[in-house]
């Protein structure tokens, strides 16, 4: 039987989209409104077991979030050249 658990359907999505390819880079947007861009596939791991995204900062912070804070993914449009 399928683990409808919204944190698990939460989860899955996020790993679908790192492995994409092409990956296309997105935005984890969170309840609280605050947006982590995930510009690479190795700038975001998951944590399956305790539902945990991390998100590496290019300036070398992180955040590590609880799967149900997720409000939204999107797709990170670069402006073009």
């Amino acid at each position: 039987m399928a683990d409808l658990n919204p944190a698990t359907v939460i989860v899955a999505e996020v790993l679908q989209r790192l492995a994409a390819r092409p990956f296309e880079p997105f935005v984890l947007v969170l309840s609280n409104g605050s947006r982590h861009e995930v510009p690479t596939p190795d700038h975001c791991t998951v944590q399956r077991f305790s539902r945990r995204i991390n998100v590496d900062h290019d300036d070398g912070s992180f955040v590590t979030i609880n799967a149900l804070h997720l409000a939204q993914i999107e797709l990170l449009h670069k402006p073009a050249v």
